[in-house]
């Protein structure tokens, strides 16, 4: 007759072992979403942006992104430099081709899988140069500028620790840049401003 201690015995263990399995597994699944845990630590972009409305021309330059991420929330700071792709259309130009845009934005974004969604503000100064002998009345020659606004992009990954990432910002420009010469006022943007902008992302920790 066989022994019913042996036969609960391994009946037991044939119950146990599994569940121990499927917890296990469970456990190395839920370990990259556990709650506090980032998904990475840094992100570090170059992009090239091309703007409209931040200058009385098309601008285009540089930019350069760190970011701090979490899951799906990151913050960054990014820093830019614009130049105008022409001139000024006015009927009397006043700015010169060495005019600059120097700005700094800060950022909270939401990734979903590819896609990311962002609130930002934005915060530069103008450095114009003036055509001719043409000398501003007032303040000097620095001009601040104000914006806030929303992005939307996409972001592949080409490596494993690099992406592409491309994406559209829509301004709403709360302080606006002028320059008045005499009783001439020159250069305000008018209210709103797009950017689109294409670049490389180096990831510090990749996944």
């Amino acid at each position: 007759m066989p022994n019913t201690d042996r036969i609960a015995l391994m009946v037991a263990l044939s119950l146990a072992l599994p569940a121990r399995a499927t917890a296990d597994d469970t456990q190395r699944a839920s370990e990259p979403r556990r709650a506090g845990e980032p998904r990475r630590a840094g992100e570090v972009t170059a992009s090239s942006v091309l703007a409209f409305g931040l200058m009385p021309a098309a601008s285009f330059g540089p930019s350069l992104a760190a970011t701090l991420r979490w899951l799906d929330v990151s913050m960054s700071a990014e820093a830019r430099v614009l130049w105008p792709l022409g001139s000024d259309p006015g009927p009397a130009p006043l700015l010169g081709p060495e005019t600059r845009l120097y700005v700094g934005l800060l950022s909270l974004c939401r990734h979903r899988e590819a896609v990311f969604v962002c609130n930002f503000v934005q915060s530069g100064v103008v450095a114009p140069e003036l055509e001719g002998n043409l000398k501003p009345t007032e303040g000097g020659d620095l001009r601040w500028l104000l914006t806030s606004g929303l992005r939307g992009g996409a972001e592949w990954r080409i490596w494993r620790r690099l992406e592409l990432r491309s994406f559209l910002e829509l301004h709403l420009v709360l302080e606006r840049p002028h320059l008045r010469v005499g009783s001439i006022r020159k250069w305000q943007t008018s209210r709103v401003a797009a950017v689109a902008g294409i670049g490389v992302t180096f990831l510090a920790t990749p996944e």
